[in-house]
């Protein structure tokens, strides 16, 4: 269920306000209302890489596919200019402190044993000053609960990316929801967005980067086998000098 805050061709809205709903059968965050409310951007200068940073650590994302050990190390230099030369963003925010009731209860590193640390001037785009003391104490909470939400006052608990070649064909890339957060449309959220931004554009072989566990999530988002059986090889080879 859901409304937008803004009028127009939806596949072209840049900023939408959404209700996403758990469902009566999940326990795994028990500690959050059955509906909260997410707002959805594709603007790139609601992207901040501090926080894009936590999420890929809480969502042991990798940015390194030849990577064994999870997603622990973000080259924040390298995401910087990946996400500023994509063609589509998606980012999903929901309030502070439904984001930390369903992590009281979860073990998280610390940001001094997480690589890839950036200062917020390092970032993509700065955070303003309303984001850095969002959610600090119970005041804090009741404060942004008279607030709208927005992505300068919510928390990023979901992502996702495309490139295109603006003519024929485009691919999703680091699609990740907060897991305490999973199983409640955010991740079809972002996929049914990003769809539609490139099928505005007329270009409709999109394809999906994903691992074996995620092929259902994006079959039940509409994709498909390739017809000619064709699959993602990797270039391992060491080039010599």
């Amino acid at each position: 269920m859901g409304f937008a805050v803004c009028v127009g061709n939806a596949s072209l809205v840049s900023m939408e306000l959404r209700w996403v709903r758990r469902s009566k059968c999940d326990d795994a965050a028990s500690a959050l209302p059955r509906s909260i409310p997410v707002f959805i951007s594709t603007l790139k200068k609601d992207v901040n890489l501090e926080e894009l940073r936590h999420l890929y650590s809480r969502c042991d994302h990798s940015c390194n596919r030849f990577s064994k050990t999870g997603g622990s190390t973000v080259d924040m230099k390298k995401l910087r200019t990946a996400i500023s030369r994509s063609d589509v963003v998606v980012s999903v925010f929901c309030k502070s402190h439904h984001a930390v009731l369903v992590q009281e209860n979860t073990s998280d590193k610390d940001d001094d044993d997480v690589p890839g640390f950036y200062s917020e001037e390092e970032s993509l785009f700065p955070l303003d000053l309303g984001r850095q003391n969002k959610g600090e104490g119970s005041l804090g909470d009741m404060f942004q609960d008279v607030l709208p939400l927005t992505p300068s006052n919510g928390q990023l608990v979901g992502f996702g990316r495309a490139y295109s070649d603006y003519g024929l064909t485009a691919s999703i890339h680091d699609l990740m929801v907060l897991p305490s957060l999973q199983r409640m449309g955010i991740g079809k959220l972002i996929v049914n967005r990003i769809t539609r931004l490139l099928t505005s554009r007329d270009i409709y072989d999109i394809a999906a980067l994903c691992l074996e566990h995620e092929r259902p999530f994006f079959k039940a988002c509409g994709f498909a086998d390739d017809r000619m059986g064709s699959t993602t090889m990797m270039f391992t080879k060491s080039l010599e000098a």
